[in-house]
């Protein structure tokens, strides 16, 4: 039978990661034509200046508006399916325009790294190792010389199905070791391809706990609109069981056959989440984060799209992952700003999760104990289904939250002495302390005592912070390292002085003043390398007391039943930012934090340090809580024509130079402005807090409107501007919709 020309289309729309908001049209040859059927989501190889790239299929098109003598045609066809679905690729072109983001970069954010480079999307093949005769027959005695071997012998005599590759890595046996068993004939290896998602576990080997009523009726609701686009946000108190309630609803979805996304924000949850789902599930469970290797991200990715996988555990990224029967999207612990893009790609991922659900017409949960203002006003305004928690799960009780007047106290190591009695007591009953500070390293700063002189980055508009341990100051910005010096360069002196205190120096104090108790410091210094984390975690949960040291890694989701005493050192930190989501945030931090101590049965007791024991936020936090706290803000808002209540976006410009970046947004305000609607709002350009960072001068113009259309119209025209001005010039900008940071 003779070929048929499948590609009618003569030209393609092809986006490329570049920085420019437009696809680029080619030819189609009719080689490549006459035996492929060309179809959007599939990657091309194309001509692109004096070099080649890889680009993604957007449309395929009759003509373009091109000479088409001026149209290169494409290179070669790389995929024999699209590796972006239909669905996807929609997400893809929404967000582009509404980000105002090129349509490469968003395409190429959302396939994995080694797709990206060219890698087949395709399972891979890994070596299977299965027992010979003779190696069924070997005692382990016969290895005893040779530990590693015998090691892998008996793993492999254990598994008689076969060892794959991937379990022998997790068991941490050594391929030497195999390599040497295979020519003694007491294995055989076998490829094999990587299909199959994870482990499965019995299910239900933990019996479920009774619902109490507030979550038989959260999940009576949620299973009534399983079937269909709605929001809900489960609002519930710390340790209220709102996990519990969507594993109820993720139960009946995988027995309906739909695969369920849960997203959360911070790497070091995915292993907590992970093993509550594998005692409940007995299905394929697979983790997308940025701590896995580009493979396992591939391998993930590629279980997730054929439908293998029913329940993906991502952080922010994830919000992209294929999915071809997707149920149900949970976005845990939905107000954290982890969730938010702060470079390049700027998407908040709660709010595409929501859109992409939109479009598939499934339900969104969102929980968390301190919502985000946005989900409280959508709430509020019954956009969102508000479901409540008010009650701790089990016999848990809410903690009591005291607060602790540091005015005219002499501090001990930064630590009240009604702080350190209560750390005491609670050691001595054989409970845990969390001590939590959201600062990380040894300290903020380092001075000279004779002539006061700072250590300052090189690159930056801020101090270096000092990592003792490491032997290196740090800045926290940009990244940029050098050695701790204990000489000043201004004056010679050796009176070089640590000031402030990081989770480093408080782990250092505490182990002098709690010489016999653990002292586990979580942040992310000490979570840096992979599974530090999920070994933290274990050993906070082998002793019976001890002392958790943390930054706000510590704050999130996570369970400790043995600690009953929170102490946060410094309360006051945002009560007076610039940025007015500021007390939205301390509020958040604050509630996350108490909510730590007394998950089960022994009661809970937070002591927050504070200079301003009378400030009427702090006051409202601990008496009456986040909620009566939440609406107060939301109303102080909405008299200020702030973000909920009014849309933002912020468009930032950067260069070398001190002047051109404010020169250059003076100037599109100038040409701009008269154009713009009545009702759209503008402010600056202003310089940044920080003006210069990795050395680059940074400036900003902030627009708000009450409508969304008219803000996106004048965001459109300026970023039109914006990339013309910029042609000649090495000024880069960045717009930020909906912005989380505003300065």
């Amino acid at each position: 039978m003779s070929e048929v020309l499948l590609t009618l289309s003569p030209y393609i729309k092809v986006a490329l990661p570049v920085p420019m908001r437009t696809l680029f049209d080619y030819k189609v040859p009719k080689a490549i034509a006459l035996r492929h059927e060309l179809k959007p989501g599939m990657r091309v190889k194309v001509p692109f200046g004096k070099s080649s790239r890889l680009g993604v299929i957007v449309a395929l098109s009759d003509h373009s508006e091109w000479d088409p003598e001026q149209i290169k045609p494409l290179t070669s066809l790389h995929d024999k399916s699209p590796v972006i679905s239909a669905e996807l690729m929609a997400l893809c072109e929404w967000a582009a325009r509404y980000y105002h983001h090129p349509i490469g970069d968003v395409i190429f954010h959302a396939l994995p790294v080694l797709l990206r480079k060219g890698e087949n999307a395709e399972f891979r093949t890994e070596n299977w190792w299965f027992t010979t005769e003779k190696g069924r027959a070997t005692s382990l005695e016969q290895l005893s010389r040779a530990p590693r071997q015998q090691d892998f012998l008996k793993a492999v005599q254990q598994h008689p199905n076969g060892l794959s590759q991937h379990a022998a890595s997790v068991l941490d046996l050594a391929p030497s070791a195999a390599k040497v068993l295979e020519e003694k004939g007491l294995l055989r290896k076998e490829p094999r391809s990587f299909n199959k998602g994870g482990e499965k576990h019995a299910h239900q080997t933990q019996v479920p706990p009774t619902l109490n009523v507030e979550q038989m009726r959260a999940t009576e609701h949620l299973l009534d609109y399983r079937n269909q686009f709605h929001v809900a946000l489960l609002d519930g108190v710390t340790g209220s069981g709102k996990t519990e309630v969507f594993l109820r609803v993720m139960e009946r979805l995988i027995e309906e056959g739909k695969q369920i996304l849960v997203m959360v924000p911070e790497i070091g949850l995915t292993p907590q989440t992970l093993k509550r789902f594998e005692i409940r599930f007995n299905t394929d469970i697979v983790l997308m984060h940025s701590n896995m290797s580009d493979r396992e991200r591939l391998d993930a990715w590629l279980l997730a799209a054929s439908g293998h996988a029913k329940i993906i555990i991502g952080t922010r990224s994830a919000a992209f992952i294929p999915a071809p029967n997707l149920g149900l999207i949970v976005i845990d612990e939905e107000h954290d700003t982890s969730y938010k893009q702060h470079e390049g790609f700027r998407y908040h991922a709660r709010d595409l999760a929501i859109k992409r659900a939109q479009a598939l017409d499934i339900p969104v949960l969102l929980a968390s104990a301190t919502p985000s203002y946005e989900s409280l006003t959508n709430a509020l305004q019954k956009r969102f289904a508000w479901l409540k928690l008010r009650q701790r799960a089990g016999n848990a009780h809410i903690p009591v939250m005291e607060r602790v007047d540091l005015r005219g106290k002499t501090l001990v190591h930064g630590f009240s002495e009604q702080a350190l009695a209560s750390m005491k007591l609670c050691l001595e009953r054989k409970e845990q302390v969390l001590v939590f500070l959201n600062r990380r390293g040894y300290a903020p700063t380092l001075m000279c005592h004779q002539c006061g002189w700072i250590a300052a980055c090189d690159h930056c508009d801020v101090n270096l912070t000092v990592h003792k341990r490491a032997n290196k100051l740090h800045c926290h910005h940009c990244d940029a390292q050098k050695a701790l010096i204990h000489t000043c360069p201004e004056c010679q002196s050796e009176a070089l002085f640590t000031v402030g205190e990081g989770t480093e120096q408080i782990e250092t104090q505490l182990s002098t003043l709690f010489k016999d108790t653990p002292i586990l410091r979580i942040d992310r210094d000490s979570t840096q390398r992979k599974s530090a984390m999920a070994k933290l975690t274990q050993k906070i949960h082998e002793h019976d007391q001890a002392i958790l040291i943390g930054t706000q890694m510590l704050a999130k989701g996570h369970h400790f039943p043995n600690v009953t005493l929170v102490i946060i050192m410094d309360a006051d930190a945002g009560l007076f930012s610039s940025d007015f989501r500021g007390m939205e945030r301390t509020a958040q931090l604050i509630t996350q934090v108490a909510g730590r101590a007394g998950r089960a049965k022994k009661p809970g007791h937070v002591l927050l340090q504070t200079y301003h024991p009378d400030h009427a936020a702090i006051e409202c936090l601990c008496n009456l809580g986040y909620e009566h706290f939440a609406i107060d803000g939301l109303a102080e808002r909405k008299s200020l024509s702030l973000p909920p209540f009014y849309h933002q976006v912020i468009v930032r410009a950067e260069s070398g130079n001190e002047q051109e970046a404010m020169q250059l947004l003076s100037a599109m305000r100038n040409d701009l402005e008269p154009f713009f609607a009545k009702d759209v709002y503008l402010v600056g350009p202003y310089t940044a807090i920080i003006v210069r960072k990795a050395g680059q001068h940074r400036a900003l113009i902030s627009i708000k409107a009450a409508q969304r259309a008219p803000l996106h119209q004048a965001t459109q025209m300026m970023s039109n501007w914006l990339e013309q001005s910029t042609k000649q010039h090495r000024i880069r900008f960045a717009i930020d919709v909906d912005p989380l940071e505003t300065y």
